[in-house]
């Protein structure tokens, strides 16, 4: 049996096949499939990666590479007797160079951990979001992740100098280093990150830092605001403003309702507006700040025009600031804690985002008036977060139906829009028929022409993508 011979290969703890471990590494936050992985592997080094993808294409075993698991896309699952490759014992932050300002890091090493190791130096790697806690770097270049500093940093490919990839015939390529310039041609390290675990396995990366933002320049501001309209109106004035915008965040009225409900605190009651924006901005001026904010306050009087924000506060302290942002950051949570839930992940080119979102509003109106929907994401970077529950009378194989069609729906107007069918959470398995309502078929023809060149048996996180 080829698991059997596998095994016999390696150290014998470098394998799991405890039930328990099986079900908790063969799948990730999606939860689209049930888990059926053969075997769960722990390596502890780039050279046991290797050996044991070589081995795997040898005996032609599929690997799916697992992080932290956080997608909401499928691409961590192993529904089909693969080996999971879990790279959270490779979890060392190692050397900090504080005049190249880079860290170099394992591909387990969980990101706020990275956080809290370069903030003891005044340091920040800037991708940020809400699985923090869990999400580990390779996991986070493999999808090359967003977050909610986007608008400020971009995205996570913009702060990798350097990686280590292993490919599934065990070659070991080590990718730019911590060299900030390099035109040698083509840049192989771009080709791993975004690819989602189907190229290569990432073990090993130079990290991009700057400084970390100073308490006294930071600004957190939570608004609540009319309707969504109002939130790009904001949204406008904002980046015009003397500040630097690092992350402008929105929420439904239905999903603060789920935060408090779930003992978040709100500085203003629910149903205060349809709409509210977490703001944070850094600032050299705070009496140019309070300005800014006067006169957004006092819209009606200035302008002349309709009330702009119909209230909200500014942090005063580093707790305040926290409080605000555990609003926007615990929506996802709370909205699908004990209950059933169908989410997408969207995106369209900024200009086009309030013709989006009212076409989506209006369709769901119509055609869904069953469902109850919950609104948040990125305005900076033009991408919405939309989650569905079931209603409690509806039964389970009814509702993903009709999510299914609501889907095709968002797809079509994602189309007419020219945005994407997935903004940061991937492709995996849950997007990929969806793909061509975004791509094109000769864009599609070259990501497999990749594929086949770099994985030609098809045995690295076989099924997704492609």
């Amino acid at each position: 049996m080829a698991l059997d011979a596998i095994k016999s290969r390696f150290r014998a703890d470098l394998f799991s096949v405890e039930p328990d471990v099986l079900e908790k590494y063969g799948q990730d936050w999606s939860g689209v499939l049930k888990p059926r992985p053969a075997a769960i592997a722990f390596p502890r080094s780039t050279e046991e990666v290797a050996a044991l993808l070589g081995a795997c294409n040898d005996l032609g075993l599929a690997v799916v590479p697992s992080g932290g698991r956080t997608g909401l896309s499928g691409g961590a699952v192993a529904a089909n007797g693969e080996i999971v490759l879990s790279l959270e014992k490779m979890n060392r932050i190692g050397a900090l160079d504080p005049q190249a300002l880079t860290l170099e890091v394992e591909a387990g090493a969980i990101t706020e951990a990275v956080h809290v190791e370069t903030a003891k130096r005044g340091l920040t790697w800037p991708v940020d979001f809400a699985s923090k806690g869990s999400s580990q770097i390779g996991g986070n270049l493999a999808t090359n992740a967003g977050g909610i500093r986007v608008i400020r940093y971009g995205l996570t490919r913009n702060w990798v100098l350097g990686l280590t990839a292993v490919t599934m015939s065990g070659e070991i390529l080590r990718l730019n280093g911590a060299l900030e310039k390099n035109n040698t041609g083509i840049d192989l390290r771009q080709l791993f990150i975004g690819s989602e675990g189907t190229l290569g396995v990432i073990t090993e990366a130079v990290l991009k830092l700057c400084p970390l933002p100073r308490d006294e320049r930071t600004q957190v501001c939570f608004f609540a605001l009319r309707d969504f309209g109002a939130v790009l109106r904001l949204f406008a004035e904002a980046r015009k403003a003397p500040f630097t915008l690092s992350a402008f965040e929105c929420l439904s009225d239905a999903c603060l309702r789920e935060v408090v409900r779930h003992g978040v605190r709100s500085p203003v009651d629910p149903g205060t507006g349809e709409a509210y924006v977490v703001m944070e901005a850094e600032t050299e001026n705070a009496e140019a700040f309070e300005a800014w904010l006067g006169r957004i306050f006092s819209w009606e009087e200035q302008t002349g025009a309709p009330p702009l924000v119909l209230d909200g506060t500014l942090a005063l302290s580093s707790r305040e600031r926290a409080e605000l942002w555990s609003i926007r950051e615990r929506v996802a949570e709370s909205v699908m804690t004990g209950a059933e839930v169908h989410q997408q992940d969207l995106s369209v080119p900024i200009a086009a985002l309030a013709a989006f979102f009212t076409d989506v509003e209006a369709r769901y109106a119509t055609a869904y008036p069953e469902f109850r929907t919950f609104i948040f994401g990125h305005i900076g970077d033009g991408n919405l977060h939309i989650f569905i529950r079931k209603p409690a009378d509806m039964a389970s194989e009814v509702f993903h139906a009709r999510c299914a069609e609501s889907d095709t729906m968002l797809f079509e107007l994602c189309q007419k829009f020219a945005g994407s069918v997935s903004a940061e959470h991937g492709v995996g398995l849950l997007k990929k028929p969806a793909l061509g309502y975004t791509r094109s078929p000769q864009d599609l023809a070259y990501v497999r022409a990749l594929k086949r060149a770099l994985d030609p048996k098809g045995l690295l996180n076989p099924g997704k993508i492609v």
